[in-house]
């Protein structure tokens, strides 16, 4: 029955090694950083996995699932349903797996019925029951997809005015498949009475890979505000708190701007320059290549509001310093990022008229040492700025020459803690900041 997808396509070699694009690594990061937990997909490839390996993982991050008796093994991050059956799977064990691909129209038809997949229609039914979907690409044409929705409907299920919109398709129009799968989902007279209001609650425009990166965006942006917000500035009111995650934002944009020509770029740039910032800020660490990637923290951002964990870590006080700067965006300098691969290359560049400054994040003093043990700057480089998110030791702090005859002044450190403790208000926040930063 699969001599066609086996031999035709050449399976074991057209799906051995895929690489994996932008959507792909947005969905592996998304992953890590918590905010998604279950995903479900008709297609074999191994896309998602490549993708969670070229981000430092192995494919065990996900627990896949063809079957469904998968998931008894040992919990992992997030869940992957392959309801149509595993292509890595079918060439690593061919003789479970590959009788698990589904392929051909009387599989497909079969496939509500094959007791072989029991627990996982009843998996993803209950799934589609109590969480909200975000549908990409043609989902809406499977057959299956929409006999497991039409189910939750005739079980009192959502209802289009639930807020969030329950169901969301990833499409720059509704097509017939998506209307007939709305129609499933909330019922025929429903869907006849509010058809219009329906479709466009149920349609974000934009496809899969500028979707996906953003969501990444602003999943980040959104855990940096909580960080910043959560820093201990016991002068700082609401209002100046605001403006600091409207800092955020502006870098939040500033990379989308200037990812949008080539996403999959963009994509690789996010994962590396996120990476190397948070080994240098929490191990100080840097080494030469891409690093494996560092979530902000492993649970989504409205859990790490006031989580103890996060207190000694130093994000919360490097939160508030890319907030600043970006505040400071065009005003001041202008941000951009070196090449991430580089062990020498810091959390950003600010540039202004007359000069240029690598700018390095370090939870506390023990992680500048490191860094500068390892090279990421030395006491030379008049081009560096280290922000310690606690105090820096006597000898780092910012100073004249000394001993020294050549004039430079070497790195500047800053210590933030003691800065938010002392500021008064915003305005002596920013302008004690950039007076440090001193460009």
């Amino acid at each position: 029955m699969d001599y066609l997808l086996w031999e035709g396509l050449d399976f074991p070699t057209t799906f051995a090694a895929q690489e994996a694009d932008a959507e792909h690594l947005a969905v592996g990061m998304l992953a890590l950083e918590g905010a998604v937990t279950d995903l479900a997909t008709a297609n074999w490839d191994g896309l998602l996995e490549a993708a969670m390996k070229e981000l430092g993982y192995d494919e065990t991050f996900y627990r896949i699932t063809v079957t469904g008796h998968d998931l008894r093994n040992p919990a992992a991050a997030a869940k992957l349903y392959k309801f149509h059956g595993c292509a890595l799977r079918a060439i690593a064990e061919e003789n479970t797996y590959r009788p698990l691909l589904i392929a051909r129209s009387a599989q497909i038809t079969g496939w509500a019925a094959d007791s072989r997949f029991t627990i996982i229609r009843d998996q993803l039914h209950a799934l589609v029951q109590t969480k909200r979907t975000l549908m990409i690409g043609m989902s809406a044409q499977d057959e299956n997809i929409k006999h497991l929705f039409a189910k939750v409907n005739q079980q009192n299920g959502w209802k289009w005015t639930d807020a969030p919109t329950p169901v969301v398709f990833s499409a720059d129009k509704i097509g017939d498949d998506q209307r007939d799968l709305l129609i499933v989902v909330y019922g025929q007279q429903e869907y006849e009475a509010h058809r219009n209001n329906i479709c466009n609650e149920a349609r974000l425009q934009a496809y899969a890979k500028p979707l996906l990166l953003a969501l990444v965006l602003n999943v980040l942006a959104a855990k940096l505000e909580v960080l910043a917000n959560d820093a201990h500035a016991p002068k700082l009111d609401a209002t100046a708190r605001m403006a600091i995650a409207t800092g955020i934002k502006v870098l939040r944009d500033r990379v989308a701007d200037a990812g949008d020509g080539d996403r999959l770029a963009l994509a690789r740039a996010i994962a590396a320059v996120s990476a190397r910032v948070r080994h240098q800020l929490q191990d100080g660490t840097s080494v030469a290549g891409v690093q494996r990637y560092f979530p902000l923290d492993d649970q989504p951002a409205h859990l790490m509001q006031g989580k103890p964990a996060l207190k000694s870590s130093g994000q919360r006080e490097a939160a508030v310093a890319l907030g600043l700067v970006g505040l400071e965006e065009a005003a001041a300098w202008t941000s951009s990022v070196d090449d991430p691969t580089n062990p020498r290359s810091g959390a950003l560049r600010l540039t202004s008229s007359g000069a240029s400054a690598r700018v390095f994040l370090a939870a506390n003093d023990d992680n500048i040492t490191n860094l500068l043990g390892c090279g990421a700057f030395d006491e030379a480089d008049s081009d560096a700025v280290v922000i310690c998110s606690g105090r820096v030791a006597e000898r780092q702090q910012r100073s004249p020459s000394g001993g020294r005859r050549d004039g430079s002044l070497g790195p500047r450190y800053i210590a933030l803690s003691p800065m938010l403790l002392e500021a008064t208000d915003l305005d002596d926040l920013r302008d004690r900041f950039r007076g440090e930063i001193g460009l």
